[in-house]
């Protein structure tokens, strides 16, 4: 309704002036009152057609380089505008509306673009985005701009396409060293993952096509006269869970990267991994190894949110349950502890091997009640440490023991 009344009121001020510029060429007389009314006369009719003219018209199409980016990578963006009645338009402002989260720098190409329309059909811009935070962002919309000589006439329209494009989160080269590996004869779930280890030889058998040269047994080779290959001990990987709480806290950021970087190097060690995130809702991922599976958890960490309320730990306890109890080793990644969150690790310690690392913020201290917990876990046998942004790239003491 404002914006109705607001074009009225401009149609009648438009109208009011020139009727002004008419009885003064009427009562003035002469060439130069009626040239100037001729001249102006123009740019009052463009301006009641731009008045009516459907900007909505345009029609908007957005292209994206990619739709998963990893931070350090560029966004390229391209919108295409397209309309099939040239109506003659003196400017157009072209302008990308950016999700939250989404900001560029003075590097970047712009996301706004200012034509000299004319009688145009069709106009392109790009721009690039370098500035970009894990999530998953959602463009929506596109803004069209334009005016008339006179100044009294700006129209402005929303263009609706949409287009989706996941941030996953920022990764550190952790290390990781599993030394909890079974050898076939022994114990251990049907769902782990075999691994040859070349350095224990159960026997030989002939040479087939694919195996390596240094697999070659030449002493057997040489007494029956053809190629011979050692076989070796199977290995399965210890399973290994990371479960991270989606409390709210300052270091949630810090935490998802830290917990991307650890799973990276858990499934690059071949070990098979499960995920849990601790929100207002139990979200569990089953123990898979691969690449496609790491995938997936990136998927999540790259959506994630920090989520206020109680913790579902108690409900994983209950899923754990009904399962026999623990089967792997759990790795709890918390960026706010609390005595709540430490009873229950103790009681559950008896189960099953875990470990927690506490998420902090790059040079910020600990308070004297997060040592106590800290030091109240350790001596439970519960391993825990508190890991800041600057020791990521380091090898982490705990997962070297592992």
């Amino acid at each position: 309704m404002v914006k109705s009344l607001k074009l009225i009121w401009k149609l009648i001020l438009l109208l009011t002036l020139t009727a002004l510029a008419f009885c003064y060429a009427m009562f003035q007389g002469g060439f130069v009152s009626w040239f100037l009314f001729y001249a102006f006369l123009p740019f009052a009719v463009y301006s009641v057609l731009l008045a009516v003219y459907p900007l909505q018209s345009f029609e908007a199409s957005r292209a994206i380089s990619q739709d998963q980016l990893a931070p350090g990578d560029v966004l390229k963006g391209e919108i295409t505008l397209t309309r099939n009645f040239p109506f003659p338009l003196i400017y157009l402002i072209a302008e990308e509306c950016l999700p939250e989260g989404l900001k560029q720098t003075a590097a970047d190409l712009p996301a706004r673009k200012w034509f000299f329309a004319g009688f145009r059909r069709e106009a392109v811009f790009s721009y690039t985005i370098q500035s970009m935070r894990r999530g998953e962002h959602h463009f929506t919309k596109i803004r069209l701009k334009t005016g008339d000589f006179l100044g009294l006439f700006e129209k402005e329209t929303l263009l609706h396409t949409e287009k989706t494009v996941l941030i996953y989160p920022l990764t550190y080269p952790l290390t990781w060293k599993n030394s909890k590996l079974h050898y076939e004869q022994g114990p251990n779930s049907s769902s782990q993952r075999y691994i040859k280890d070349t350095s224990m030889t159960s026997g030989v058998r002939e040479y087939e096509p694919g195996d390596r040269m240094s697999w070659i047994d030449w002493k057997a080779t040489a007494k029956r006269d053809t190629f011979m290959t050692k076989e070796f001990e199977q290995t399965r990987a210890h399973e290994t869970t990371i479960i991270m709480d989606q409390h709210p806290s300052e270091a949630f950021e810090e935490m998802v990267s830290f917990t991307a970087s650890l799973a990276k190097a858990l499934v690059k060690s071949g070990t098979p991994l499960g995920f849990v995130m601790l929100g207002k809702e139990l979200d569990f991922t089953p123990v898979q190894p691969g690449d496609k599976h790491l995938l997936g958890i990136f998927r999540k960490l790259a959506k994630v949110q920090p989520e206020a309320g109680a913790h579902s730990l108690s409900q994983w306890e209950e899923r754990m349950a009904s399962q026999g109890g623990y089967r792997s080793t759990q790795l709890f990644i918390v960026s706010a502890l609390t005595l709540e969150l430490v009873r229950k690790l103790e009681y559950r310690a008896v189960h099953g091997n875990m470990e927690l690392y506490f998420i902090r913020r790059k040079g910020e201290a600990l308070s004297q009640e997060e040592e106590v917990l800290l030091d109240r876990l350790n001596k439970r046998g519960i391993p825990s440490e508190a890991v800041s942004e600057d020791r990521f790239k380091q090898p982490l003491k705990e997962v070297k023991n592992l």
